[in-house]
């Protein structure tokens, strides 16, 4: 009964409603189409297209690169990272899900949880971390770092897409990377969570879908972190320095809280995270373009009006949209 009585109240204030807006749309569109001609286009009664000039537009014009959207712009990153030789192992010294080592001698090795001193202290230190520190702050940081660990950053470096594209580009980076790079070692050892050995552990999130060690999260964080610390200059590095590297270990400490990852799952994200800085992706020139670009962003003094016009770069007085100043008017003759 309750159903039918609100169905109908429903449908009946719902199709009022929109019949009554769509009806008083359209027809003032339709009445205002119908006075300036066959089109609802707002300009069109002001600029036909056969008004337009091709030798008065701008030519030589690229598109700005201040309007690349930075997680789009840090894929070329990551394609360039992805052709080197970052997954090349040691195949007398690899052994899955045991060992990896790479043939520069990198190599990371989690300690073996079918050693019960190894899995019980493992376990006893998150079950600490769960009496001791599942309180307000954390809990809201765990909850919105799950998926938007980005929004910690750019509110501790105060970055937008708009003031600072070229670092937001090289931290996006970090996430890609960090992404591609996590989900291989996950896939080569194969780790369980630590609910799967102790599921009274009641983790604070859903235990995600894929392998636990290492732990992305760490990777990830500690990776941003680092490539943040390139783009800036020296006296602002002795300002952000410690922030930005507790910020990307609170991140990854915050899974263990969580009841996600066991203490050895973050160690080895962060350990991987500087290796990758060290030995391929600083030597990128990709990278090292983007630095270049991030350095000046942190250097320049005052407001850069050209960042916020970025087609006005690649535009020269004399052009058609640029006039050259006129020239000075010649001297009255006696």
């Amino acid at each position: 009964m309750f159903g039918f009585l609100n169905g109908g109240m429903n449908g009946g204030m719902n199709g009022g409603m929109n019949g009554g807006m769509n009806g008083g749309m359209y027809g003032g569109a339709g009445s205002g189409s119908s006075s300036a001609g066959s089109s609802s286009l707002p300009f069109d009664s002001l600029l036909e297209l056969n008004d337009f000039e091709t030798a008065h537009l701008p030519t030589g014009v690229a598109f700005p690169k201040a309007s690349w959207s930075p997680d789009l712009r840090a894929q070329l990153i990551l394609g360039e990272f992805a052709s080197t030789n970052w997954r090349e192992h040691d195949d007398v010294k690899t052994e899955i899900g045991e060992l990896w080592q790479h043939i520069d001698g990198f190599q990371i090795a989690p300690p073996s949880l079918e050693h019960p001193d190894n899995i019980e202290a493992e376990l006893s230190h998150l079950l600490e971390r769960r009496a001791f520190d599942r309180n307000g702050a954390r809990m809201n940081e765990i909850a919105h770092q799950a998926d938007h660990s980005m929004d910690y950053w750019t509110n501790l470096l105060s970055l937008t897409p708009s003031n600072k594209p070229a670092t937001m580009t090289l931290m996006s980076s970090g996430f890609a990377i960090g992404q591609m790079v996590g989900m291989y070692f996950k896939d080569f050892f194969s780790r369980a969570r630590p609910s799967h050995y102790f599921p009274a552990l009641m983790t604070v999130l859903p235990t995600p879908n894929h392998p636990s060690f290492p732990s992305n999260h760490a990777l990830q964080n500690e990776l941003v972190g680092l490539l943040a610390l390139r783009c800036l200059p020296d006296e602002l590095q002795a300002c952000y320095g410690d922030a930005i590297r507790s910020l990307g270990y609170r991140i990854g400490e915050n899974r263990e809280i969580a009841g996600l990852h066991f203490t050895q799952d973050s160690d080895a994200g962060r350990q991987v995270a500087h290796w990758l800085d060290t030995n391929y992706i600083g030597n990128l020139d990709t990278v090292q373009t983007i630095v270049a670009e991030a350095q000046a962003e942190w250097q320049a003094s005052g407001h850069v009006a050209a960042r916020n016009l970025p087609y006005l770069n690649q535009i020269k007085p004399g052009s058609t949209l640029l006039p050259a100043a006129p020239a000075p008017a010649a001297p009255d003759q006696e």
